[in-house]
């Protein structure tokens, strides 16, 4: 008993090869072999076409990860012109309107841990 497979293009191809070997001359579902193959042909070439697609589409994410990569650093470079540009720098409305902290705004860093909090920190 022949292995019945899910896949259309694996039922395909073996029709092919099982009519070509066994019936060449006969007519089936009022289809020559030739006709046969014709008609069965548009799977396999949509097949072959969304192969070509995602190709195309990995493609053109590499084509992306490279554009963001020099845009990004257009964009660094812009930044540290501005903070550098007398007259602006980093404590200017254009800097903050790009998205960074003005100088101003910056909070030092430095924290004084009263007594009881130092007692909870070496408690943990």
């Amino acid at each position: 008993m022949p292995k019945i497979t899910s896949k259309i293009v694996d039922r395909i191809e073996g029709f092919r090869v099982a009519w070509r070997e066994m019936a060449p001359d006969a007519v089936f579902a009022g289809m020559t072999y030739e006709q046969f193959v014709e008609a069965s042909e548009p799977p396999l070439t949509v097949r072959d076409e969304i192969l070509a697609l995602e190709s195309k589409l990995s493609g053109k994410k590499a084509e992306k990860l490279i554009a963001d990569d020099a845009a990004s650093e257009m964009l660094a470079l812009v930044v540290n012109s501005v903070r550098g540009t007398q007259g602006y720098g980093d404590d200017c409305s254009l800097y903050r309107a790009f998205g960074f902290v003005r100088k101003s705004e910056r909070k030092s860093g430095l924290t004084r841990k009263s007594a009881a909090m130092a007692d909870e920190a070496n408690a943990n």
